[in-house]
């Protein structure tokens, strides 16, 4: 008889993550993989073949939610939820069952004939997470394209598209890695001179965080806004290019100045985005963050006087032989299989 294994799937427009449980529920392993949904879907055929074939000794069972279906490839996010079902019924090997905004889980059968539910739903399950916390009343999850804002006690009903969150303001259109710097700011300070950026997608966010040392690109496989990869020198010469300039060795000082002005810009969005929820009431916010960006958070927190918890230390998953810190940078996928675990306690 094969052994059980859990993978929990967090399926999203750029990335796909995925957190593996052993058949006791202890985190085993993680794999997030680089996919641009909108640029060519059919490359998630080859992740859910090639895990399938890495746990194919194993009776697996899938949980999955489900963001990328605002993909511009998809023609509606109707349409996009049903093509993802449709590869996942396809070609992901063992059992499966989908996350629905009214936290449940359905098949395959059930899914198809109600697409709607299943429409980013990873946000719900940092949700259910939050309220069951004793310590903490507010998280926010800092990714690599959005930035979302969940609190203790969040109306599901009033928040359940991103339509209504971006109303609500507990969706933030920024993230780390693919944000276009020219949507983060209209110019810069170089060389003491304020200077107007060229609205082209030259250089993102990834590019900030790199230059910063705020983000290891060394074992990512993320690439820069030009297709080539986020090394130090690629992301200097696509800042450069913003400024209407060539990369000169002379300059990066300057470069760096810039890419740190540019991060304490977004921990002020991020930070204003905050305020308009809270009504300018932090004091008695508990905070914690998830996410790739999570690091920003941490700061904002310390520069706004706002307390804050490491996520990393609260003992919500049992984790074997894995990085925490990587565990909560692919949080929502762990937390499709622990929500199922808990529901079913």
């Amino acid at each position: 008889m094969k052994n059980k294994i859990y993978l929990g799937w967090d399926i999203g427009g750029a990335n796909t993550k995925i957190t593996v449980f052993d058949l006791n529920f202890n985190v085993v392993e993680l794999h997030i993989k680089n996919l641009q949904i909108w640029s060519n879907f059919s490359e998630i055929i080859s992740l859910f073949k090639n895990i399938s074939e890495i746990y194919k000794s194993y009776d697996i069972y899938n949980f999955i939610t489900i963001t990328a279906e605002s993909c511009d490839n998809f023609q509606s996010r109707r349409s996009g939820i049903l093509l993802i079902l449709e590869y996942c019924n396809s070609y992901m090997s063992g059992r499966k069952k989908y996350y629905c905004n009214n936290d449940t889980y359905v098949n395959y059968k059930n899914a198809i004939k109600f697409p709607d539910k299943l429409c980013s739903t990873n946000w719900i399950l940092t949700s259910k997470f939050l309220n069951k916390t004793s310590n903490i009343n507010f998280i926010v999850d800092i990714g690599s394209t959005t930035t979302d804002y969940i609190y203790k006690n969040m109306s599901i009903k009033d928040n359940i598209n991103d339509h209504k969150r971006l109303i609500n303001k507990t969706l933030l259109y920024l993230g780390v890695i693919r944000t276009p710097i020219p949507m983060l700011a209209n110019e810069v300070k170089f060389c003491d001179k304020y200077i107007s950026l060229i609205n082209e997608v030259f250089a993102t966010t990834g590019d900030i965080f790199n230059i910063t040392n705020d983000i290891d690109f060394t074992n990512l496989e993320y690439i820069g806004a030009d297709n080539l990869e986020l090394t130090k020198e690629n992301s200097f010469i696509r800042l450069s290019r913003l400024l209407g300039k060539d990369f000169n060795e002379s300059d990066k000082n300057y470069l760096i100045d810039v890419s740190f002005d540019l991060k304490r810009l977004f921990i002020k969005k991020i930070f204003n985005n905050l305020n308009s929820i809270t009504k300018d009431n932090n004091k008695d916010l508990v905070m914690t963050s998830i996410g790739e960006g999570n690091f920003l958070m941490k700061e904002l927190c310390e520069l706004y006087n706002i307390k804050y918890v490491s996520i990393e230390n609260e003992s919500f998953l049992s984790i074997n032989n894995v990085k925490r810190d990587l565990v909560y940078k692919n949080f929502t996928s762990a937390l499709v299989v622990n929500n199922y675990i808990n529901k079913k306690l």
